[in-house]
């Protein structure tokens, strides 16, 4: 039996976070200054597939979000604002 398209691209989206967890890894981890950034912009490339698969899964019904308000979406970047100020102060 062929796989659904949803199944396909769920394994796409799967796919695309495990290779942007690896790029993570690899370029916090790396000497390379190179490779370093070979890993950043394959990162990003792998990003962009990623948010592209998901828009056609919400677009289709595959994958449901909650909508949220701008309250919410506010507070949330406040929050990692801060968690990123205290690790500069803390390591820089």
């Amino acid at each position: 039996m062929l796989p659904t398209e949803q199944e396909i691209l769920q394994d796409g989206l799967c796919a695309t976070k495990y290779l942007m967890q690896m790029c993570t890894k690899n370029q916090i981890e790396g000497s390379n200054k190179h490779l370093r950034t070979l890993f950043e912009q394959m990162h990003k490339t792998a990003s962009e597939h990623n948010f592209k698969i998901f828009e056609m899964m919400q677009e289709k019904g595959y994958y449901k979000t909650m909508p949220t308000d701008e309250k919410q979406i506010q507070q949330k970047l406040a929050m990692h604002k801060d968690m990123q100020n205290k690790l500069e102060n803390k390591f820089c």
